[in-house]
């Protein structure tokens, strides 16, 4: 039930193959819809999932992304059916990175989540193995089961890691964790993760989405969209600094563009007058931009 009015009436007249995507009170749902393989990645999930967050990311209505999985598992990584699963499953020619052409369909999820304006929240379901690991490594704030496992299994396939999680995962938990869960591609539980630093948040598994949904809420009705993405732009940028005094300088920069804005004057007379804020759309001033 909560499923169902969580998600209310799909958005739009645009279909997705893999995934579903439904829009309800300023908030976007995206489920990976493929249960009966527990949502194991093929490339046109992947490309569902890249142009679903594209879709959220512009629409002025979304202040918030929710992206969880359908049935018991979050994601369990690339579909394996055979010796040449993987060649079948995620080998795809377009322009990147590589001489020959070839752009591991993973990253470009990891990319646009990068990118993203919007706060992206993982309900994180079930187990969230190899790239499904990957993609929420990606996300602003996950919640989680109990019962999910993680693993960065890639060395225990015979590849490597994807998806942006040789970027992701030292920044998250520290270079020692990080070459701990990548070389080993060992599967560990919730607590761990929780206590490296991975995930945000863990929940009894009947309750994940409730509580996704709940702290979700807080960017619909609390906070400036147009804040909430520069906060989200200083916190990505932040690595780039050598030094504090570096980021002092964006935040200051930054800063000065809000005091005049009429986010800045709303938030203020919200509190004083004791009510809830009522902010505009997403809209960065000229000196707001990275």
């Amino acid at each position: 039930m909560l499923r169902r009015s969580v998600m209310g009436a799909e958005a739009g007249d645009r279909k997705y193959e893999e995934i579903d995507y439904r829009v309800d009170d300023g908030m976007a749902v995206i489920t990976l819809d493929a249960p009966e393989r527990r949502n194991a990645l093929r490339n046109q999930m992947l490309r569902d999932l890249a142009d679903a967050l594209d879709r959220a990311d512009r629409d002025p209505e979304v202040r918030v992304v929710l992206l969880t999985g359908a049935g018991a598992s979050f994601c369990v990584g690339a579909e394996l059916h055979g010796p040449d699963t993987l060649i079948a499953a995620l080998e795809e020619d377009t322009p990147g990175h590589t001489p020959t052409g070839y752009r591991e369909p993973g990253g470009r999820v990891s990319e646009r989540l990068f990118d993203m304006s919007t706060p992206v929240i993982a309900a994180v379901n079930g187990d969230a193995v190899g790239g499904g690991a990957s993609i929420i490594a990606a996300c602003d704030v996950k919640i989680v089961s109990s019962t999910a496992r993680f693993g960065f299994v890639f060395t225990r396939r015979g590849v490597v890691p994807e998806s942006a999680s040789s970027w992701y995962l030292p920044r998250l938990v520290g270079l020692a964790t990080a070459a701990d869960w990548l070389l080993s591609g060992r599967i560990f539980g919730a607590d761990e993760a929780l206590t490296a630093g991975l995930i945000t948040r863990v929940v009894p598994p009947e309750e994940v989405l409730e509580h996704a949904v709940a702290y979700a809420h807080q960017f619909v009705t609390d906070t400036s969209p147009t804040s909430v993405a520069l906060a989200k732009r200083l916190l990505m940028d932040s690595w780039r600094h050598a030094t504090p005094r570096q980021a002092s300088e964006v935040e200051s920069r930054v800063y000065a563009s809000r005091l005049r804005s009429s986010d800045a004057r709303e938030g203020v007379l919200s509190f004083l007058e004791r009510r809830p804020a009522t902010f505009g759309p997403f809209a960065p001033g000229p000196d707001e931009r990275f």
